[in-house]
Parts: C-alpha cells; structure tokens; sequence
C-alpha cells in the first residue's frame, strides 16, 4: 500500500528488487511538488506525534517556545548590578518593579528564572538605598561646610576682594541682607 503522496507506509513488507528484465519501480523519496513522504522513527521509539512531552519545573514542557517572561528578570538583574555600581536612583527603581514583576511571572508559571529576578530585586534595593543615602550625605556635609564660620569668613573675604578688585559698590538691598544676618 503506498501513501498519497507517494511514499510507501511503514507497515508494509519491503519490497522485493525487481527481477530482471522487469522496469523498476521508482524508490520512495521526495517526488518534486510533492512533500516528502514520512519518515520513520528508529527502532524502538515512538513517532515524534506520539511522544510524551517532558516535563520542567512549573509543569511546562522541556521542549518548545522558551518561556515568554525570562527577559524581565535578566532586565532585573542587569538594571540592579547598575544601580549598586552608582549608575543612579532610576536604574534601582526599575529593577525593583522589573524584579517584582518576574518574580510574579514565575509564581504564575509564565518564567522559571525567579532566582536571578530576586537577586535583581535585591540589588536593585540596595543600589537604591546606597544612592539615598549617598545624597543625604553629600547634603548634610554642603550644610555643615556652608554653616562653619571659617567658610562664612571665607566666602565674605572673597566677595569683598572681587568688588574691590572691580571698583563695584555692593547693592543697598544685599548690604542691609548682610548686615542683618551679621547681627543675628
């Protein structure tokens, strides 16, 4: 028995070689035009069309489309190496939302990389934290610098220098403003 499109089926008998003197039968193969014929799994295996899938973590199959929503947390982790080395407070914000939103994904079972979205969540906190707290100091040490005396001294002196050294006159409104925060 021979299948449409040419090709002869699996389960028949394999044909005997023509004798002599007989035209010869074309072998089966791809006919042109025509798609080629099906192929046979090896020795005791299953058709491809019959074989259990194998199955992942998170019962998705081994095999297939990779899972849709790995790239949020390789975004996650990438975005959080970055904020921790002080490329700024918004690389460590999407990092956090990207690392909350895989972590997501792979409870839903639509990723299976939630271990690399933690570590970005993580780091992205961190980063965030760090540059917090870097602003806040480089804050309070501009407060304390313009609050000691000598600096006061300082910044009066070379006011006074550039002025005289240009044969300017200070503003009435600013002397009485400096006069009063010298009184105070």
């Amino acid at each position: 028995m021979t299948q449409p499109d040419g090709g002869q089926s699996p389960y028949d008998p394999p044909q005997q070689p023509p004798e002599q003197g007989q035209p010869a039968t074309p072998a089966p193969g791809p006919v042109p035009g025509q798609p080629a014929p099906y192929q046979q799994a090896p020795y005791g295996q299953q058709p491809y069309d019959q074989q259990q899938p194998v199955y992942a973590q998170g019962g998705q199959p081994a095999y297939g489309a990779p899972l849709p929503k790995n790239s949020l947390a390789v975004w996650s982790l990438v975005l959080g190496i970055l904020s921790v080395l002080g490329c700024g407070l918004l690389t460590g914000i999407a990092a956090i939302i990207t690392g909350t939103k895989s972590r997501q994904a792979q409870r839903e079972g639509l990723a299976d990389n939630g271990g690399m979205g933690l570590a970005g969540l993580v780091l992205g906190w961190i980063g965030t934290v760090l540059v917090t707290l870097g602003v806040i100091a480089y804050i309070a040490f501009a407060a304390f610098l313009v609050s000691t005396p000598e600096f006061q001294d300082s910044f009066e002196n070379s006011y006074e220098q550039e002025l005289g050294d240009s044969g300017a006159t200070m503003d009435p409104e600013l002397q009485e403003l400096m006069d009063e925060l010298e009184n105070s």
